[in-house]
C-alpha cells in the first residue's frame, strides 16, 4: 500500500517537475490554469507553515476549514480547534524545506489535492527538535470562492 500510494505520488511529482522546469510538458500535462491553481494552493500551504511557525492563530483560523483534520508523520490528528491549541505547545524550528517537485490534482473546479515532499524540524512542548522528511498531501475545497484545507496528511519517507 505505501509502495503504491508513493509511485502514484511519485508520478504526480514527475509531471510537475516537468512543467516548473519548462521543459516540453507530455501529452496529458497539466494546463495553465491547473498549473495556476497548482501555485495558487502552494502560496496557501506556504502560509500555513508561516503561520505555524509565527503562532498565527488568526491566519491558522482563516486557512483551515472548520471541518478541517491534520494527520501528522506519526499518526497524531488533530481538528481545526485542536490544531490552534497545538500551537501554543509548538515550534518549528530553522527551515521548512519544501521541494520544488510539488503538484495539484484537480478533483473536481472544487475540490484539489496538493502533494508535495516537505522537510522540517519541531517540538512539542519544549520536547526535543524532531526533523522529518514527509510527503504531504493536502485536500482543499472552495466554498464560496475560497480554498479551504479540510485535510492535511503526512507520511514520513526518511
Amino acid at each position: 500500500m505505501v509502495w503504491r500510494r508513493s509511485v502514484m505520488m511519485g508520478a504526480a511529482l514527475s509531471v510537475a517537475a516537468v512543467a516548473s522546469a519548462g521543459a516540453q510538458a507530455p501529452a496529458g500535462a497539466p494546463s495553465p490554469d491547473v498549473l495556476k491553481l497548482r501555485e495558487e494552493l502552494m502560496t496557501l500551504e506556504r502560509g500555513s507553515w508561516y503561520f505555524m511557525r509565527d503562532r498565527n492563530y488568526e491566519g491558522m483560523k482563516n486557512f483551515l476549514a472548520d471541518d478541517g483534520l491534520l494527520i501528522f508523520w506519526d499518526g497524531t490528528r488533530f481538528n481545526k480547534r485542536q490544531t490552534l491549541e497545538l500551537m501554543k505547545d509548538f515550534t518549528l524550528v530553522g527551515d521548512i524545506t519544501i521541494e520544488p517537485t510539488y503538484a495539484v490534482r484537480l478533483i473536481t473546479p472544487d475540490v484539489a489535492t496538493l502533494l508535495y515532499r516537505v522537510t522540517y524540524t519541531s517540538s512539542v512542548k519544549g520536547g526535543p527538535p524532531q526533523t522529518v522528511m514527509v510527503l504531504s498531501s493536502s485536500l482543499y475545497v472552495r466554498r464560496d470562492g475560497k480554498w479551504w484545507s479540510v485535510l492535511y496528511q503526512e507520511s514520513p519517507i526518511k
